[in-house]
Parts: structure tokens; sequence; C-alpha cells
């Protein structure tokens, strides 16, 4: 039975006096949720939290299938999970669910509730409280009991629900027919789910591609093309030393696209191409430096020392505009012109006082 204005009128009260609560509740589960993911290493696009909003609150409480609001209401506190792909999901659910105490009867996968001749919202749905361990804690106790909501879904998920669910675009009722509004959303929405569907296999095919490559590189079959899950697991195997020692950061810093036209530029274009570069290259210069490398900066200096030349005549293409001067002293004690630094207006980064022939050779007598 619906509920009168009376107790209406208390609901909002007794709300408005526990969304703190409930808005506590929501960032402790949301970073819970959070730390797990992040230590099981499973990738996400984002997680957020909230509690629910008293006027949101009150327009579902006096809906007339409520005559308990206040106890049958349970998305007061809400978290959601938004991952790239369908898999991503899959992979948050085996993590999330042992954490808390599902409620599996108010619980839900909505793609499983459409059947297979629908299309529609699409959501894992979790209606969970604090396992009772986690609630003896002391920064847990208050929340004993307390509901809580989990939403897991992709990107594409979301803005499906945010276009037909979340937002003010309520697609119900009758339209007139000559605007086609009920196919044209069913087709949208159809649409949608393939697409996720491919990106899903997508993802999956290139997570297969980067297992392959991997063992191919253990293995020395390093006939593979250039690209980003090659180059990297190359580098992780053969500068593991250097990771190791603090010589070299195991990341390009967003610069894989570049390094990888650069080295194709270069003539590189293959990891057994590259690895008989590096064999030929002095690498004792670049461990016994004081200069930080990452990956990029790595397999740049590699080309530099290979043969400065050809690397600015047709891999540089105006990508960086200057060099540290301990890398200068390396280049040149190692025979490299430097002179070409010049000849392309690249800045060397030398201190007031310092010579980079007496450097050359300090350099000299201590290697």
């Amino acid at each position: 039975m619906p509920v009168n204005i009376k107790n209406l009128d208390e609901i909002k009260q007794w709300y408005k006096s526990k969304k703190p609560m409930y808005s506590s509740l929501a960032m402790k589960v949301e970073s819970i949720i959070k730390d797990v993911l992040d230590s099981a290493g499973i990738t996400y696009y984002s997680i957020s939290s909230r509690a629910k909003e008293i006027d949101s609150f009150m327009k579902k409480a006096s809906k007339d299938k409520y005559n308990d609001p206040i106890n049958q209401i349970q998305d007061l506190a809400g978290i959601r999970v938004i991952t790239y792909v369908k898999s991503e999901v899959n992979d948050c659910c085996e993590v999330i669910k042992p954490l808390f105490k599902i409620d599996e009867n108010n619980s839900a996968d909505k793609s499983m509730e459409l059947g297979i001749d629908r299309v529609g919202y699409r959501s894992v749905h979790y209606v969970a409280t604090l396992t009772d361990d986690r609630s003896r804690l002391p920064e847990f106790k208050w929340f004993e009991g307390l509901t809580f909501e989990i939403q897991i879904r992709t990107i594409l998920e979301h803005a499906w629900a945010d276009i037909a669910h979340d937002r003010s675009y309520k697609f119900k009722g009758e339209f007139p027919s000559e605007y086609d509004i009920e196919r044209r959303f069913a087709l949208a929405s159809a649409t949608l789910e393939l697409v996720d569907r491919e990106f899903n296999s997508i993802v999956q095919t290139l997570d297969k591609y980067n297992s392959e490559v991997l063992e191919k590189t253990k293995q020395g079959d390093l006939d593979i093309p250039i690209n980003t899950p090659s180059l990297t697991n190359y580098l992780s195997q053969k500068l593991a030393h250097l990771v190791a020692i603090g010589k070299v950061q195991a990341t390009f810093n967003g610069g894989e696209e570049k390094v990888i036209d650069e080295l194709v530029a270069f003539g590189i274009n293959s990891i057994y191409e590259l690895d008989q570069i590096i064999k030929d290259n002095p690498l004792k210069f670049i461990a016994d430096s004081d200069i930080e490398f990452n990956y990029l900066s790595y397999l740049r200096h590699i080309m530099l020392f290979t043969d400065i030349d050809k690397y600015f005549d047709h891999a540089w293409k105006n990508n960086w505009y200057a060099i540290e001067y301990g890398t200068a002293i390396m280049l040149k004690h190692a025979g490299v012109n430097i002179d070409v630094f010049t000849k392309y207006g690249v800045h060397i980064s030398v201190e007031d006082d310092i010579d980079i022939d007496t450097e050359v050779e300090h350099l000299t007598t201590i290697i």
C-alpha cells in the first residue's frame, strides 16, 4: 500500500539524519573494492560511490510498491565499477563477491534477465552488507547491517544506462508510429551490445597474442614484428637486470607509438633486428651512468650509439630538442660525432662549469 503523507515526512527526516552515514559507508566500500582490484591487477575504467540524494530517495519511497521504504530501498549507498570490456566485469565480480555478504535474492545480472530474444539495460547489481568479521572492526562497526548496492558494468553499458535509465530520457508509454522510437531504440541497443562483444573479443585476441609473444621471446624466437606487446615483452626480459638495479624504469611514459615509429624509420622492423643492434652497443656505459633511463630513452640512446647521422636523418623527426650533458659525454667517449646535435638544433644541457672534453678524459680514466 502507498505511504501516506505523514509517513513520507517522517521518512524524509529519517533519511536526512542518516544520509551522512550512508555516504561514509559508500566511500568505505569504494575504497575496499579499489584496493582489492588494484592488488589483483584487474583493469577497470573507474570506481565511484554516492549516497542517494534526498529527492531521489523520496521519489522512490512514494511509489506504490513500497510500504516500508526504509527497509525496502536497498541502494541508499551505491558503488559503481565501470570496466572497459565484459570479461573485466566477470573478473571484478569474482573478486568482489567474496568481500561482502551478498543478498542473492535481491541481486541480479540484468543481461541474464533479458533472455535470448531481447536487448536493453545490462549490468550486474549486488545488494550487500559488510561481513561479520569486518563489521566487528572499530572503523566499520557503525555500518553493521546497512545495505548497499554495487553496480558493475562496461563503459558501453554505462552509456546505455545513462541515456535510457539514469537520466531524463525515460522511454515509456506510447509514441506516435511515424517517429519509430521503439524500433530505433531497440536497434541502437542491439548495436551497442554487438560493439561491446566485439571489443571484448578484440581484447581477448590481443591478450592471446601477447601471451604467444611472451613465450616466443622466452624461447629466444625473436622473429617477431615490432609492436607494443612484442617490444614491451622483449625489453622486460632484456633489461631485467637494469630495471632491478634501478638504472632503467620499465615504462615508455606514453611514448610507445613514437619510439616504434622511430625504430621502423631507423630500419628496425623486428625484435631480432633490435636485438642485434643492442648486442653491438656499449651497454656498460648505460649501466655505469648516473642518467635515469626508461624504455623510451634507452631505445633512443641505442639508436644514437648505433648511427647518430642515420637517426637524425630518418628517425628523429623533431620529436625532442634537448639532451643531457652526461649522454653527450657517453656518446663522445664512444666515438660518436656529437656535432650532429648542433647541426639539428638539439640543445646539450651542460652545466656552466662543465667542459665535455674534460669530462670525457675523466670518464676514460675511471672506466
